[in-house]
C-alpha cells in the first residue's frame, strides 16, 4: 500500500521528496519517514501538508480524526 504523499508525489510530476520537503519547510529525510510510516505527520505542520497536498488531514493521520472534527460534530 503507498502512502497517500507519496502518490501525490508521483500525480505531480513525480517530485522528490527534497522538492515536497522544501514547499513545507521540513527535510527530504521527513518526507520520507512520513511515507515509511517510521514518523507521523506532526499535528503542527499538518493543516500545512493538507493545504499543500489537497489530502485530507484524516486520510494522512486517521489517528488524530477525532480530534480534527468540527465541534458541530462532536457536540451532538
Amino acid at each position: 500500500m503507498t502512502h497517500p504523499l507519496a502518490e501525490f508525489r508521483f500525480k505531480n510530476n513525480r517530485q522528490s521528496q527534497e522538492a515536497l520537503g522544501e514547499a513545507l519547510s521540513v527535510t527530504g529525510v521527513t518526507v520520507s519517514r512520513w511515507e515509511t510510516g517510521a514518523r507521523k505527520i506532526d499535528e503542527a505542520i499538518l493543516p500545512r501538508v493538507v493545504e499543500y497536498t489537497g489530502i485530507p488531514a484524516a486520510i494522512l493521520r486517521p489517528d488524530l480524526a477525532e480530534l480534527m472534527a468540527p465541534a458541530t460534530e462532536t457536540a451532538a
